[in-house]
């Protein structure tokens, strides 16, 4: 067929028969959006499989709740945005519980749902900025870490998911240009959701934002998005604009958050190759169908005689997102194929067979096997975690005695019976009792106005006891991580303020992270020596009391 003779035929395409009815996949995706945060608020809080990162979240959104500043009171290697929603979702109830994680999850929610279809519609036929706006909406509202299985759910590792969704978004603002001419007002609309979505990735964890900064280098290379100066000059002021109510809401100051970052990457080594390999491993076959999909364009456009260079443009932005993507992972934890984005690599392909001309089957195919291996384990690990979050919803509500917590902050927090997960100190389902243990041996020793800290990855109990929090150190200690033997806070820091210190016990074949209390004993043991005495010991916790 000739190129003129396939110009006639486009132009006796139809019209889009969707557009006919304009209001379908909006109310559609309303619904289903909806729906998915209504399952999130009645079935919330979940089973916590994996509770001990849990106590990280809980400790500090309740240390910005009583007024602490990240980066100023206490050290956080992770940017301090899912610590600040939860700290407002907590600002709703009398007692705060674990019920706050609920809370901000549909407060962000509500916030990148209406974003995503904004994005993908100015991009996409409707029936894709649907799927891809439900996609996302189910990456916020599932209690499962990115990686894990769908029975371990736990709110774990929230903010990795919050940063794909934002990414993902990013991406697809970036990379594709919109269906629409680019008018003043909309140039200007277009600045403002990317730099509100370069702001909220700055403050959810740096990978993410190094890699939406990249993907608009990528996108003014490749000519996807515009040299406009208002567009330039709204993106950059969205961005500030979430610098400055950040400031506001909660004192964080950039210059903090950065050295924070800065201190934290010297405490960390070479597992982070290791990571990235998998991620590679794992996604291969994505990128090479992808690879194979685009040849096979490229050489229908020659045969058709159509240009070819937009599609080696989108193989070059495809190939960013996969890149990118498996860069990103490498400083999240054991996401392996879970990598969101990736659902972003096939839409840009749908976008090149955009032209009404026939495209072969095995294209086509390929284009749909692309969605289905991006998109599909994602989707269908989450929908199960959330319907098992849904099913216990009862269990959680009136757990048996063994598995309840016994303080105020901790009253929803729930480990299944069965849940076997090596968290830290403990199998999981021990968990309860050894809080439990450490609440009872506090409440026999510390005063209302006593602060405690732990030798340990978490500390559960200011919160759980509505006690006040200690400052100075960082929010969580993982060796390797958040600091090592050379890379760590003076003890000075770190203690200066504390009353009580709890150090748990470890038994031999449960739990992991024993590593961290070694390590942290070998950094910290003279200071403790010096300033503190032991006061009791338990079957769980050895309890040290300040003496100066």
């Amino acid at each position: 067929m000739t190129k003129p003779a396939i110009d006639a035929r486009v132009a006796a395409e139809p019209a889009d028969r969707r557009d006919r009815r304009p209001w379908l996949w909006p109310v559609v995706t309303l619904v289903l959006v909806a729906g998915l945060g209504g399952v999130w608020l009645w079935s919330g809080p979940a089973p916590m499989s994996a509770p001990w990162d849990v106590f990280i979240l809980l400790d500090g959104a309740y240390r910005m709740t009583g007024g602490q500043v990240p980066s100023t009171d206490f050290e956080n290697p992770i940017g301090p945005l899912v610590y600040g929603l939860v700290s407002l979702g907590m600002k709703v109830q009398a007692v705060p519980s674990l019920t706050a994680v609920v809370y901000a999850g549909a407060l962000f929610l509500a916030i990148t749902a209406p974003l995503a279809w904004f994005v993908a519609r100015r991009r996409l036929p409707a029936v894709h900025a649907a799927g891809f706006t439900v996609f996302l909406a189910l990456l916020v509202v599932t209690p499962r870490p990115l990686g894990y299985s769908p029975w371990t759910t736990t709110y774990a590792m929230l903010y990795n998911r919050y940063g794909w969704v934002l990414y993902a978004t990013l991406l697809l603002l970036v990379l594709i240009r919109p269906r629409a001419p680019l008018t003043t007002r909309r140039a200007v609309a277009e600045g403002l959701v990317l730099g509100f979505l370069l702001g909220l990735m700055f403050y959810c964890k740096a990978n993410f934002f190094a890699a939406g900064a990249a993907a608009v280098v990528v996108g003014l290379v490749l000519g996807t998005l515009p040299r406009n100066l208002r567009f330039g000059a709204a993106a950059v002021a969205a961005f500030l604009g979430v610098a400055v109510v950040m400031r506001l809401t909660f004192g964080i100051g950039i210059a903090g958050y950065l050295a924070d970052l800065v201190h934290a990457g010297g405490s960390q080594g070479g597992q982070r190759l290791g990571m990235l390999m998998r991620s590679a491993a794992y996604t291969a076959p994505v990128l090479l169908l992808g690879v194979a999909v685009v040849v096979a364009l490229i050489l229908r456009a020659r045969r058709l005689e159509l240009p070819s260079r937009p599609i080696l443009k989108t193989a070059v932005a495809a190939g960013y997102v996969w890149v990118s993507s498996v860069l990103v992972a490498s400083a999240n934890t054991a996401e392996h194929g879970d990598l969101p984005a990736l659902v972003v690599l096939p839409l840009l392909l749908l976008v090149v067979l955009a032209p009404k001309v026939r495209t072969p089957a095995l294209v086509l195919a390929g284009v749909a096997v692309l969605v289905a291996a991006t998109a599909g384990p994602i989707a269908g690990k989450d929908t199960l975690a959330l319907g098992r979050a849904a099913s216990e919803h009862g269990y959680v509500a009136a757990p048996p005695a063994s598995q309840r917590m016994a303080a105020p902050g901790l009253r929803d927090f729930v480990v299944p019976a069965d849940a076997q997960w090596q968290t830290a100190y403990r199998t999981a389902n021990a968990v309860p009792a050894m809080i439990n243990d450490g609440v009872a041996l506090l409440r026999r020793h510390a005063g209302p106005a006593d602060t405690v800290a732990t030798i340990a990855l978490a500390n559960p109990f200011s919160f759980a006891l509505s006690l006040p929090p200690a400052t100075g150190g960082p929010l969580w200690w993982d060796v390797g991580i958040s600091f090592d033997r050379s890379v760590h806070p003076d003890a000075d820091r770190a203690f200066g303020n504390v009353d009580w210190v709890m150090i748990p016990r470890l038994t031999e074949g449960q739990g992991c992270c024993a590593e961290t209390v070694t390590a942290l004993r070998e950094v910290y043991g003279a200071y403790l020596a010096e300033h503190f005495t032991e006061a009791e010991i338990t079957a769980d916790w050895i309890l040290l009391a300040r003496t100066r």
